[in-house]
């Protein structure tokens, strides 16, 4: 092998740029010389065929180039033909000049065999794929060498097209594998996306995995299905392959129901071609299954044994085992365990569920502690069958406890004459209704309502009433047991003090009858001091619990009735001896109370106006007329507020409220203080010696209302009449109640001052009576009873009787009018003064004018007569015939306290000096004075 160095020592083609090389090469005389030979390829009489030269590589190939970086390839030429030879570069390629530089030394005459090196430097600048030549001038012809720059490139191969995954039963996972191979220098990313399918099935990709996806190149399309049922399972569906790398794409076939599964699924590259690959798979149905998949148990309490049968059905004999979770091991068992089916065929085991207090620890994620929900997931492992048969148990899980809201009950000191009533609440914690019952209660309790027993409703609370009576004076201390419906035990603790009092009251409860407002009724009872020896072993002695017996003495007592009730006590404080007692009356007199009454008056009012102003609206059909009267009645509504007890509107009122009265009932418990000692022994009263009145007062609806004098039942217009005047009033009953009813009255005196001047009878609904009393003045007061069968009308009848008491003006009795011109007149006026509290009728009598005292008249005159009484005779008389004295007025009623004038007039028609007559004031139908 020759040296380039030394057949050459001047500038090498490393040091030229190739184009100007190429322009400047000239031919040589040796070069001349052997183009004149190359005209024929030949060597020894053999011709030769193709290139003189050949290249080691054959292609020069810069293969995945990057931009920027520069390349080198060392390429050596063989002279192959059969003689000496030689060769000269002469250049490149149009479209590499710019890209490739070639350094290459002649080498010269090369014999046969002979090599020669050349070095071809490559500098890319665009990221393109390049070919071209080396172009050599040998002395058999031109021969070049080829060069070509490839890019980098991505060239993805899939390993399969075709996946079958076979049969499978439902519920099993199957899975292949696909593998992606880049056999080119460039990473792509990959997308797998699924296409439509004509399988029973449809699919769906991983949740997991990402749902960005490169887009389709070279016109892949991707169609994707509605999502229903997992059918095929793609774990990833996107990604990148490196160069020269190999990913692998697990495919999963997960059945859901049974059918045959096809799937297409398309790759897509971002630096390739879309590629194909088609699965498909069948599966059957599971051979196994539960009749219910889901068992509720409903709700269940804590500690109590339920159970429920599971059925399995199979279509084919096989081993089935039933596995319950660790959580549950302590508190659900499946009975048997294991069991063997035969071919269509089932199965039944038991299910037997106890719930511990230590479930919500054990169980904590399957078990919600607020709502008490519990959900367990249960699995039936069937033989040669991975995928184990699924079903649940649900069931609530509640507790059983009834709580109380105290922890112990003191009903304090009890006397053995009363009852102490505590109230408790029992609460059902419970989301079942729960059945329970006081039971083996001590004879002195008693336990309301229903005696104890009842049903207590999910989440309720109920009130019971625990009733203490002691037997006898003593500590209690005792244990009340409630049971439950499951036979649960819930005790409550209780404690009482029993007092016996000093005294006693023959009766604790006083139930009095219905009684009519305005109408009362009495009840008697006795305060008994039977406290005469402390020997306690002969008979039962007072005492507080175990504490000393008091002495034997008198006790004072006293009732406290509330104020303004309807409750009186007679008497109310006394003083009984050792072995005595003291009667005591209590009287129930049920009335309206006046804020009602007024309440009902201003009702009725307001009513009315409103009924007046509706009509004035209606009469004056102009807006301006109406304001009128809403003002009026908005001026009485407000003045009515202060109705007086004695106005027809408080009396309208009261009749209204007792027509529209409703029945009523009150409960009064009275206490009765008991003294320690006598009122000599300045001692406190003792709280735990006090006694208790209990009265139970219906009030009911009058049958009779009295309709006169306003309603008023006691009349004081009888009041005040002269000695020997009679007073008529008349009183006005009215029946409001719904059936007849007959009156009668009580017996008055028939030598007293009243009297009922008519008879009684039968009134029918909503008809009157009128009553006709009658007073003959006396001073007195009674009551008079006017009763039917449901009620008594009390009614109080005051009168007083007076004698007049009225004065004349008049001195001495004599009237002298002196000397008076006939036929002239002369007047004086005297004046009667009432001082009595009654009117005085009055009546002035003359004698002139009486015909009885005409027989007198021939009498001597007083002043002629011997004695000193005057005489009744007349004096001389008019010739007319008309009284010589006129009197106006001749009577009339004087009120009382006030004064009435009597004018006399003497008119003569004659001369005499004897006129005279005699003038009488008579009061109340008797002669009081003359003149």
């Amino acid at each position: 092998m020759f040296s380039f160095s030394k057949c050459f020592q001047g500038t090498t083609d490393e040091d030229i740029p190739l184009k100007a090389a190429h322009l400047r090469s000239t031919k040589t005389g040796l070069e001349r010389s052997l183009a004149s030979k190359a005209g024929k390829k030949s060597a020894g009489g053999k011709e030769l065929k193709g290139p003189s030269f050949v290249s080691k590589p054959e292609i020069v190939l810069f293969k995945d180039f990057d931009v920027g970086k520069t390349y080198k390839k060392k390429v050596v030429l063989t002279n192959v033909s059969h003689a000496t030879n030689y060769c000269r570069l002469l250049g490149v390629s149009q479209n590499l000049m710019d890209f490739i530089a070639v350094s290459f030394e002649p080498p010269g005459p090369m014999s046969a065999g002979m090599a020669c090196e050349l070095k071809a430097v490559f500098k890319p600048v665009l990221n393109e794929n390049l070919e071209g030549e080396v172009q050599f001038q040998s002395a058999t012809g031109p021969f070049s060498v080829i060069i070509k720059c490839t890019r980098k490139k991505c060239e993805m191969v899939v390993d399969r097209s075709l996946i079958d995954f076979g049969t499978h039963v439902v519920g099993q996972t199957i899975s292949r594998v696909i593998t992606l191979t880049n056999r080119g220098a460039l990473g792509t990313r990959y997308a797998l996306a699924a296409l439509s399918t004509n399988c029973l099935q449809l699919h769906h990709l991983s949740k997991n995995s990402s749902s960005v996806q490169a887009s389709p190149t070279k016109g892949c399309k991707s169609n994707r299905p509605k999502q229903r049922h997992i059918s095929l399972f793609l774990p990833v569906h996107e990604g990148e392959v490196g160069p020269f790398a190999t990913v692998k794409l697990p495919i999963v076939f997960t059945p859901t129901i049974p059918g045959e599964t096809k799937l297409d699924i398309q790759i897509t590259f971002s630096q390739s071609d879309c590629e194909m690959v088609r699965t498909r798979g069948v599966a059957e149905s599971v051979p196994v299954w539960v009749t219910k998949p889901s068992m509720d148990l409903r709700i269940c309490m804590y500690d109590r044994l339920y159970q429920d049968s599971i059925e399995v059905q199979t279509s084919t004999a096989l081993k089935v085992t039933f596995e319950v979770c660790k959580e549950l091991k302590n508190h659900m068992k499946i009975l048997p365990k294991t069991g063997f089916i035969q071919a269509k065929s089932s199965f039944h085991a038991q299910l037997k569920f106890l719930p511990r207090r230590s479930l919500p620890v054990d169980a904590k994620s399957l078990f919600d502690q607020d709502t008490g929900v519990l959900e367990v997931p249960l699995f039936i492992q069937v033989a040669d069958q991975v995928r184990p048969v699924p079903f649940t148990v649900h069931a609530v899980v509640t507790t059983s406890d009834l709580e109380f809201d105290r922890a112990e009950v003191d009903f304090g000191h009890c006397s053995v004459f009363e009852s102490v009533r505590t109230s408790i609440r029992l609460t059902n914690y419970s989301l079942l209704p729960q059945d329970f019952g006081f039971v083996g209660i001590p004879k002195f309790i008693n336990v309301q309502p229903n005696d104890g027993f009842g049903t207590l409703l999910p989440l309720q609370t109920l009130e019971i009433d625990l009733i203490f009576s002691a037997s006898k004076a003593g500590e209690y201390n005792f244990k009340l047991n409630c049971k439950s419906g499951i036979n649960r035990d819930f005790m409550l603790s209780c404690r009482a003090i029993g007092v016996r009092p000093l005294l006693e009251l023959s009766g604790s409860v006083v139930q009095f009858g219905g009684t009519a407002v305005g109408d009362n009724s009495t009840a008697v009872l006795y305060v008994l001091n039977s406290h005469t020896s402390c020997n306690e072993y002969t008979h039962a002695v007072p005492r507080e619990g175990k504490g000393p017996i008091p002495p034997v003495g008198p006790r004072l007592f006293a009732f406290a009735t509330p104020e303004n009730s309807e409750i009186t006590v007679t008497p109310a404080t006394g003083r009984v001896m050792p072995g005595q007692r003291c009667l005591v009356q209590v009287t129930f007199s049920p009335s309206l109370s006046d804020d009602d009454i007024r309440a009902e008056a201003v009702r009725l009012v307001c009513h009315s106006e409103e009924l007046r102003v509706q009509e004035f609206q209606k009469a004056n059909a102009e807006a301006s007329c109406s304001t009128e009267p809403k003002t009026v009645a908005t001026k009485n509504m407000i003045i009515m507020f202060f109705v007086s007890a004695s106005s027809n509107e408080y009396a309208a009122g009261k009749a209204s409220l007792l027509r529209s009265f409703k029945e009523r009932y009150s409960r009064y418990v009275i206490p009765c203080f008991v003294s320690n000692g006598d009122i000599t022994q300045p001692e406190s009263e003792d709280p735990y010696n006090t006694l208790y009145l209990e009265l139970h007062c219906p009030a009911v609806r009058p049958a009779l209302v009295v309709i006169s004098d306003s309603g008023e039942t006691t009349f004081y217009l009888l009041g005040f009449a002269a000695p020997g005047q009679k007073v008529l009033k008349k009183v006005t009953i009215q029946n409001i109640s719904s059936e007849c009813v007959k009156l009668k009255s009580s017996v008055l005196d028939l030598y007293g001052p009243f009297s009922v001047l008519n008879a009684m009878r039968e009134v029918r609904p909503g008809d009157t009576h009128t009553l006709r009393l009658a007073f003959v003045p006396a001073l007195a007061k009674k009551m008079l009873e006017v009763s039917c069968s449901n009620m008594a009308l009390e009614f109080t009848l005051c009168g007083e009787g007076l004698a007049p008491l009225v004065t004349c003006s008049l001195e001495g009795g004599v009237m002298n009018f002196g000397y008076v011109l006939e036929k002239e007149s002369a007047t004086q006026v005297f004046t009667l003064q009432n001082s009595s509290p009654l009117p005085v009728q009055f009546s002035v009598l003359l004698d002139s004018l009486c015909p009885s005292k005409h027989s007198d008249n021939r009498l001597l005159p007083a002043f002629l007569s011997a004695h000193s009484i005057p005489h009744t005779t007349l004096g001389t008389q008019n010739y007319s015939g008309q009284s010589v004295f006129t009197v106006s007025p001749i009577g009339g009623i004087i009120g009382p306290g006030k004064s009435q004038d009597i004018t006399v007039t003497f008119q003569p028609d004659h001369e005499s000096l004897h006129y005279r007559d005699i003038l009488r004031v008579q009061l109340m139908n008797k002669v009081r004075m003359t003149c």
